[in-house]
C-alpha cells in the first residue's frame, strides 16, 4: 500500500527541462584591444540549428562585454565585444526552464563523424565533432604570449513527467588556441546523451 502511495505521488510529479550554458574563457585578458575586441563562440541549438537561450544571452549583463546572438558565415553564435582598452576573462552561467525536450548541441557544426548529418549524429549516444570559435581586435603581447582557453559547456533536457524521465544532452568545448590566432577557429566539441526512462 505504501509503495502504491509513493508511486502515485511520483506519477503526478512534473520537472521542467533545464537549459543551462557555461562559459569560461581566459587568457584574453593579457591582450591589449585594438579599438572593438569580439568574441564568438557557439550557441546551443535543435538538430534543425534553431538556437535557444537567445533572450538569455541578451537580457544578462557580462562584465566589460556586450553580448548577442549574432549571424556568421557559419550559422549564429554568441558574441561578446568591447570597446575598452582591456578585455577581462569570460566567466558567466546562463541557464533557463525550457518547455522542449529535443536533442541539442553547440553550434555551428562544422563536421560530423564519417560525414553524418546533423539530426543523425544529434539522436546518437554521443561521440566528437568539429565546431568554430572566433577572435578579433585584440593585440597579442610581443613576449610571454599566452594562449586563449575556451570552455564551454552546455547541458539540457532532464525533465521527468508521469516517472519518465527525458534524455539529457551534453555538449563541451574545451580548446586552446594560440593569442595570435585570429579569425574562425575550427575547434573539436565532445557531445553526450543520458538516455531517460522510467524512474522509480
Amino acid at each position: 500500500m505504501i509503495f502504491l502511495i509513493f508511486l502515485a505521488v511520483g506519477f503526478v510529479e512534473t520537472t521542467t527541462p533545464n537549459n543551462a550554458y557555461i562559459i569560461e574563457i581566459t587568457g584574453i585578458g593579457n591582450l591589449d584591444v585594438n579599438g572593438t575586441a569580439t568574441v564568438m563562440i557557439p550557441v546551443p541549438a535543435n538538430a534543425e540549428g534553431e538556437p535557444v537561450m537567445s533572450e538569455v544571452f541578451s537580457s544578462k549583463q557580462v562584465f566589460g562585454w556586450r553580448t548577442a546572438v549574432r549571424e556568421t558565415p557559419y550559422g549564429k553564435m554568441l558574441a561578446f565585444t568591447t570597446t575598452d582598452d582591456y578585455a577581462p576573462s569570460i566567466s558567466v552561467p546562463f541557464g533557463e526552464f525550457e518547455t522542449k525536450e529535443e536533442p541539442r548541441l553547440l553550434v555551428p557544426v562544422l563536421a560530423t563523424p564519417e560525414n553524418m548529418s546533423v539530426e543523425e549524429f544529434s539522436r546518437t549516444s554521443g561521440g566528437t565533432y568539429t565546431t568554430v570559435v572566433f577572435l578579433d581586435g585584440f593585440v597579442p603581447p610581443e613576449e610571454n604570449a599566452t594562449p586563449i582557453i575556451f570552455n564551454l559547456r552546455y547541458q539540457g533536457g532532464g525533465g521527468m513527467k508521469h516517472l519518465i524521465k527525458e534524455n539529457v544532452w551534453t555538449a563541451t568545448v574545451n580548446a586552446t588556441v594560440p593569442s595570435t590566432a585570429s579569425g574562425f577557429i575550427p575547434v573539436p566539441a565532445e557531445y553526450h546523451v543520458i538516455a531517460g526512462g522510467i524512474y522509480l
